[in-house]
């Protein structure tokens, strides 16, 4: 007689919330917990939809679009009363929404909400009225439905209370990385460059994401032509954002650099494990970050990160890499230059750091006994 937790998300790949959800719910203690995840969509995802239906006790996907229409509502439902979860763990504002109020009317009073964000973004197809109701409505939600509310950010707990979220429900609990899976490959470095056509001893920077105006890619190819002037050997591996993704602005900066072909564009890959330790350094240029996953999983694979000094981003990599303030192309540009310069050695050491550092404070099974922690404070509730 497990008790029951279900997640609930929109979709099963292409962020970190969704890489998250799917390393936790992976490494929850199933002799403790029985693990239900209900997605929206996985069609996308064909290869993590397979692997997560192997890592829970059930896998329901709705197959729809929208998070409020009648179907949706009604099959989510149906999952809800056939599960009979004793928590509802939803991700990312309006799956919190969607997921919570079902969850409620379903009986289910032990709903936690997920922030993977440090804003209220508009959805797809949102109208702009509707966004702004929804960023009014969410605070006062807050105050009611769910029984608490996780944040992956520090900087996002903040945000949100500013908004209005209740801080007394507010808890941190920060992203997760599975060390075993993401470490150090001195192979896979070789492998990768050589089939990518890379130099061995070429300074190669990387990114890792989509492609999404968060990400602000107009600053890294303008911190990359920066770069290019002073190691016009460097190289920029863009995982995760192919050429025919970019926007108009973006594809002039590419068109325009020293070396177009200094840059390669690659679709979203399954096993970035085997990408990050082709890289020197690991880099974000965003605009806003709450707790970005891919800056964990390069500091993992024993990779110097330099971000901009947003979201946790400080906080993550502390000394073993780089911030720079948000927007400035100059500072970033300086920031990869003085990293990639140094001796292979020393930069070894900020890796094996980095390394080291999510090993003490942001491995998956630390972020998997805090959430269980909460739950089994959560799930007495509907007994009583």
């Amino acid at each position: 007689q497990r008790p029951t937790v279900l997640h609930f998300i929109y979709g099963l790949g292409g962020g970190g919330a969704e890489a998250m959800l799917r390393a936790l719910a992976g490494a929850l203690d199933r002799r403790a917990w029985r693990v239900v995840v209900v997605a929206m969509q996985s069609k996308p995802w064909p290869e993590e939809t397979a692997d997560l239906r192997q890592r829970v006790d059930a896998l329901h996907v709705l197959d729809e679009q929208s998070l409020l229409s009648p179907r949706t509502l009604k099959k989510l439902a149906a999952v809800m009363r056939q599960e009979r979860p004793d928590v509802v763990q939803t991700w990312m504002h309006h799956a919190d929404f969607t997921g919570g109020l079902v969850a409620r009317l379903c009986g289910v009073r032990p709903v936690v909400w997920g922030i993977h964000c440090r804003e209220i973004t508009r959805a797809p197809g949102e109208s702009r009225l509707k966004s702004r109701l929804f960023r009014g409505l969410m605070p006062l939600m807050a105050h009611w439905l769910p029984a608490r509310v996780v944040s992956c950010s520090q900087a996002a707990l903040e945000d949100h209370a500013q908004l209005g979220y209740p801080r007394e429900k507010m808890t941190w609990i920060p992203n997760g990385i599975d060390t075993r899976r993401f470490r150090s490959r001195p192979a896979c470095r070789a492998e990768t460059r050589q089939s990518l056509g890379l130099p061995e001893d070429a300074p190669v920077l990387g990114f890792m994401g989509r492609f999404h105006e968060m990400k602000n890619l107009p600053l890294l190819l303008r911190a990359f032509a920066l770069l290019a002037q002073h190691m016009p050997q460097a190289r920029l591996l863009m995982c995760g954002v192919r050429r025919e993704d970019l926007d108009a602005e973006c594809a002039a900066l590419a068109e325009s650099l020293p070396d177009p072909h200094a840059v390669r564009w690659l679709p979203f890959q399954t096993d970035p494990e085997r990408w990050y330790p082709a890289l020197d350094v690991f880099t974000l240029s965003s605009r806003t970050e709450a707790c970005p996953m891919t800056v964990l999983e390069a500091m993992a694979c024993g990779v110097p990160c330099v971000t901009t000094d947003v979201g946790d981003c400080a906080r993550l990599i502390e000394s073993t890499g780089a911030v720079t303030p948000p927007g400035d192309a100059r500072a970033l540009a300086a920031a990869w230059r003085q990293l990639l310069e140094l001796p292979a050695a020393a930069r070894a050491e900020l890796g094996v750091a980095a390394r080291q550092r999510v090993i003490d404070s942001f491995s998956l099974e630390r972020a998997a006994a805090r959430y269980q922690e909460l739950y089994a404070t959560l799930a007495p509730v509907l007994r009583q």
